[in-house]
């Protein structure tokens, strides 16, 4: 006499090769090569962005008429700093360093010496455009730093390509001031240096570190 009530055991549930093979593969399953998710770019910018040097602030140029004993610092954002070109009137000579240490000078009546740094568009990275000097912000990041002196009667003026200046201070008879302009993570900073009035720009060159580089065999 059977117990059972005569049912007959469910068969289980076995999948087929097919069907195993059908399956989607998961989200973490990416080819190599693939985009990453945005969700890792994201995250890698941030890291990138918190590793960044974080100089301490500066006011805008736009919100300083007069750059001297006032206010020593002003600092273009990285937008600004990328577009255009800087145009600094009123000096009589200039020296740049490149992120490759290249190092040269220019005085506004053509003398040069060191090596200049020319950007992809064949242009002077630093350099005179007749009494003026120039630079090339489209390539700021090829630019460490340079220095703008003026010896003449006119005072320094920064102009920006929207329209933005600022005046630098003269100095005093013993006092003059030398523009500095360093580049940090994409954004231009100007300084005001004060310098007692030297005899020669070679004066300046050393108490800043600039050491000429030598001329290119052939030019």
């Amino acid at each position: 006499l059977s117990l059972s009530s005569g049912r007959q055991p469910a068969p289980s549930a076995v999948r087929t090769p097919d069907q195993r093979s059908s399956t989607a593969p998961s989200a973490s399953a990416a080819e190599p090569g693939a985009t990453p998710p945005r969700s890792d770019r994201v995250a890698r910018r941030l890291r990138e962005r918190a590793s960044r040097i974080r100089p301490f602030p500066a006011p805008d140029p736009r919100d300083v008429r007069v750059l001297g004993p006032e206010d020593l610092v002003v600092r273009i954002d990285r937008r600004r700093s990328a577009v255009g070109a800087l145009r600094i009137t009123g000096s009589t000579s200039a020296a740049w360093e490149s992120v490759d240490h290249v190092v040269g000078a220019a005085t506004a009546d053509g003398a040069t010496a060191g090596r200049a740094v020319t950007t992809r568009g064949n242009r002077p990275l630093v350099g005179y455009d007749g009494s003026d000097v120039l630079v090339a912000l489209r390539h700021v990041r090829e630019l460490r730093r340079a220095l703008v002196m003026g010896r003449g009667s006119d005072r320094l003026v920064v102009a920006l390509h929207d329209g933005t200046t600022l005046a630098v201070d003269p100095g005093d008879a013993d006092t003059t001031t030398i523009l500095a302009l360093s580049v940090i993570d994409g954004e231009l900073e100007l300084r005001a240096e004060p310098f007692p009035r030297a005899t020669h720009d070679g004066d300046v060159f050393a108490a800043f570190g600039f050491v000429l580089s030598a001329p290119t065999v052939g030019v």
